[in-house]
Formats: C-alpha cells, structure tokens, sequence
C-alpha cells in the first residue's frame, strides 16, 4: 500500500469504534486535554519529595528563557562548597560573566568554520553543518569547564543579569544576522588578508551586540561578604582568574563525563569523542566514558554520600510535569488513553532522534530504598515556582530511560571502567545522534 485511500480510512474506522472506550477517552481528551487526560495521579502520590542522602544547595537559581542550564547547573555544583568554606547562607556565581564569552567564542568558532569550508559547494554536507552551528545558549560540561580555565569566575553580585540574559532570542537573531552576512563575505573573499579582516570586523560587531544586551564583563573587583556569623569579609582587587583560583582550586579538575550510549555498536568501557562540538576554537569538544546504567548511578550514590553534586543532562521533556515538579515514565497512562506502543528500546530512540540531551540539572540526593534507588533529588534552574520550590522528583527508572551524560568525580566510578581512559579514543560520526548539537530546553 503506497497511498491512502477511503478502504484503509473505513478499515480504521471501525476498529476504534468497535471498542467503545475511545469515545470516553476521546472526551476525556477534548476537556482536559491529553496530558491531564492521561495523568496517573497514584504515581504523583509515590513522589514525597523526601531523600535519605542530599546536600545541602540553598537558594534555587533560574535561568528564565533561555537555554543556560549547562552552565546554571554547572555553577551549582560548586555552590556547596563556597557557602560552607566562607561560612555563607546563600551564594550565587554570574551566568552573564561567562555567558558573555562564550558567545563571543561561539562566534569565533563559527567563523572558523566557515573558513575551513569556504571553497566547499554551499549545498555540501560539510557547509550546512557549518552554517547550522551559530551561537547560541546551548551548551555542555566541557563547554563550562573551558570558560572558567581560560576567562575566571566572578560573583553574581559583581556582574548581575540583564534584560537579554533572560530572555535571548532577538538578541541571538540580530547576532545570527551578522554572523551569517560575514559567512558569506568570507566565502567570496579573495585570499587570507581579506578573510582575517572579515573576520575581525564580524567579531568587533557581536562584541558590540553582546556588551549592549548583556554587558561589559569586569576585569576586576572586590569580593565583600557577610558571613552566618554576620562578620564582614573584603577581599580587594581580584581578578575573575585569581578569584576562581583561590575560592574554587582544582575543584572541576577531577570531574569525569560519563556518557550512557546502549547501542550496541559503541561498547562499554570506551571513550567517545565530538570534537567539532566545541565553543572554543582551542577546545577538544565533547569527550565522554561510554558506561551502563548501573556503573552511573553507582558513582552517583558515593558522591552524594560524600556530599558532592553531580551534573546531569536529560530528555527532559519525556514524562514529565514541570510545574508538579516530577520526572516519572509512568506519570501519563498514553498506551491506555492513546494506543500502545510496544517495545521502544533507549538504542532506537536514540538513532530515531526522538530522544536527546535537551537539559542539564544538578542530582542533590536520593532516595534510597534496602540500598537501592527509587527516587532521586534534582536542583533545577527554573526559578522556585516549578517543582517543590524549586526541586524536582525523579524516579529511577525514569533516570535510566532519558538519562545520557552523568558528570562526576572519576574517584566515584568504578575503576575497570576507567581502565577505558587508557585506550585510544573513539570519534562518533559526525552525523552520529550523540554528536549532534543538540537543543537546550528553557
């Protein structure tokens, strides 16, 4: 059968109404709409939002619309740690310090693409990806790790949000326009000395956009605090570099990305690496320690009993309830109120592109039920309207089925699976789903 005709239409037809639960069902839907329509409330009431192991985070953050939850959740694992060395109450790093530079680098990295591809046919593969990669809020662990080694970190308090740090889309489209009128500028340039100086007068207009809409990052200042104790501390003339050295150390330095890619033609044990999936042009990319589930969740556990939160990206769309504030693959009852499915493996949504790194949060703690977890604390960027105040409940199953990258002290993972740091890397295609730029939910 190539086309649809009006037999099929009629063959279908009388099947739904043949079973007579549809048309309640259908109604249901047209009320409530689907999702209300399907919500299990038992599995609501299974998230009591109590956790056996956490740590302690204090104020929720929120990134409001835009797409910065890897660099908000990155931030975030660090919070911990400053508020209990400076004995603080509350502490916030600037997301607009960093935020600034990356996308400037973005911007460099883009127009470096372009002029490795310039001689390439417009219409090649190797040109459409280039132009596809932009600049924009998404981002990775690695991306995060590369900012602050090279530009520092400052507080919030010195380098606050603007307008266009919550709510970036004209700003990211008027930065697209220029950066797509440069593309094609450099593409008929006629050799090096007119690429660079387009090259340069591209930069200089981003430059101008993001100072206007985001700010001036600073280049140094004094860090003033009150502690629990309510005692004044001044610590004058930082640099965000020397700021970042002396509060936060080698505190990122031990940091692993566990990657979890079931299919069965990337094995266990190895490294897998994007190394055009980068936002500086002298980043590695996206480099990650391919592991099961239970080897994730394993070293999950021993940094929250040691107190340490961990970085996580997911699909964070599938079965769930932002405003409810629970991650849940049982939460909406589709294969009674829809159809049903069958078996959808994590593999085949994976290579089907229906499920993909869309988020990243911070894991604060879990529930652990005869040593095993059921439930699992996460700290979200959304603000403290969604969720518990701020925190969501993820169920465990939920965790392994959208779960794909863990960021975790490497001294938490089992030590037969590091033996793969050790071996050569191995490059994804870059078509391949898992190095594909994926999009961030805001």
């Amino acid at each position: 059968m190539k086309e649809l005709n009006k037999d099929i239409y009629k063959k279908f037809d009388a099947a739904y109404e043949k079973d007579k639960t549809n048309q309640v069902i259908e109604g249901a839907i047209s009320n409530l709409g689907l999702k209300e329509a399907s919500k299990n409330r038992r599995v609501i009431n299974q998230h009591k939002f109590i956790f056996n192991e956490e740590v302690d985070h204090k104020n929720i953050t929120d990134q409001k619309k835009t797409g910065r939850c890897w660099m908000f959740a990155a931030l975030n694992m660090a919070r911990p740690k400053i508020m209990a060395d400076l004995k603080l109450e509350e502490f916030e790093f600037s997301q607009s310090y960093l935020y600034f530079y990356d996308n400037m680098e973005k911007s460099n990295v883009f127009l470096e693409k372009i002029i490795k591809t310039k001689d390439l046919d417009v219409n090649s593969r190797e040109v459409v990806r280039a132009l596809s990669f932009g600049t924009d809020d998404g981002g990775y662990f690695e991306h995060f790790k590369v900012l602050i080694e090279k530009y520092g970190i400052v507080p919030k308090n010195v380098m606050g949000e603007s307008f266009h740090t919550g709510d970036s889309g004209e700003m990211f489209s008027q930065i697209q326009e220029v950066l797509k009128k440069y593309a094609m500028d450099i593409r008929r340039a006629k050799g090096p000395e007119e690429i660079q100086d387009l090259k340069e007068a591209c930069l200089a207009k981003v430059y101008t956009i993001l100072v206007k809409c985001i700010g001036k990052p600073v280049d140094s200042f004094d860090f003033e605090y009150v502690d629990k104790d309510k005692i004044y501390h001044l610590d004058k003339d930082l640099t965000p570099k020397t700021f970042y050295e002396k509060y936060l150390g080698d505190f990122y330095q031990p940091m692993i990305r566990l990657i979890n890619d079931p299919r069965s033609r990337h094995p266990y044990g190895r490294v897998y690496t994007s190394p055009d999936i980068k936002n500086l042009e002298e980043g590695e990319g996206l480099k990650g320690l391919n592991v099961p589930m239970e080897v994730m969740k394993e070293a999950l556990i021993k940094s929250l009993k040691d107190k340490k939160t961990a970085w996580f990206a997911c699909d964070v769309g599938k079965m769930s309830d932002r405003k409810a504030g629970i991650l849940d693959e049982a939460l909406y009852n589709y294969e009674d109120t829809l159809v049903s499915l069958g078996d959808y493996s994590k593999a085949d949504r994976i290579d089907s592109r229906q499920s993909a790194a869309t988020h990243a949060m911070n894991i604060t703690g879990v529930h652990l039920k005869d040593g095993k977890p059921d439930f699992w604390k996460v700290e979200n960027s959304w603000g403290n309207k969604n969720g518990k105040k701020g925190i969501f409940s993820m169920a465990d199953t939920w965790f392994e089925d959208y779960t794909y990258e863990l960021i975790v002290d490497k001294k938490y993972v089992d030590p037969s699976y590091l033996k793969g740091l050790d071996l050569e890397p191995i490059a994804y295609d870059p078509y391949d789903a898992f190095s594909s730029i994926f999009s961030r939910e805001k």
